[in-house]
């Protein structure tokens, strides 16, 4: 009798050693070993330095592209050293900064369009109110 427990024993053993767990992660089936091994790694912060260079070289309002270039590089050396939550944050302001820097830029640029149509509109109306001799147009009655 314990010669037949031994027996089911060893082989409750075998199968175990044969069957992979239920529960190992990414596992084919095909056998112990042959699973798919899985490595995260970690994505290194953003330090948006050619962003706030953009910004230098284009506008700079309000010296914005400046404080956003400096974050940037703060960002940079927090990576460097490996202090990734410190370059996570700093970059998360060069970020920001390079936003409103580019908002004010484009806001700017829009109001400098729309500034010279009305400028040109205006010329245009004046220069066509005047007869080919300089003087203002009259009609016979005077107007």
């Amino acid at each position: 009798m314990s010669r037949h427990i031994q027996q089911i024993q060893q082989h409750r053993t075998d199968t175990e050693m044969q069957r992979p767990p239920e529960n190992f992660p990414l596992h084919g089936g095909r056998g112990p070993g042959d699973g798919t091994v899985v490595i995260s790694i970690t994505e290194h912060p953003k330090d948006h330095i050619v962003w706030s260079m953009f910004n230098i070289i284009c506008g700079n309002p309000l010296c914005l592209g400046l404080l956003a270039f400096y974050f940037s590089v703060k960002a940079r050396d927090r990576k460097m050293l490996g202090d990734l939550e410190g370059a996570r944050s700093y970059g998360s302001t060069a970020c920001c900064v390079n936003g409103w820097a580019l908002a004010l830029i484009i806001t700017s640029v829009i109001i400098c369009i729309i500034i010279v149509a009305v400028v040109a509109s205006s010329v245009s109306h004046i220069s066509s109110s005047y007869n080919s001799y300089g003087y203002p147009y009259r009609n016979r009655y005077g107007y």
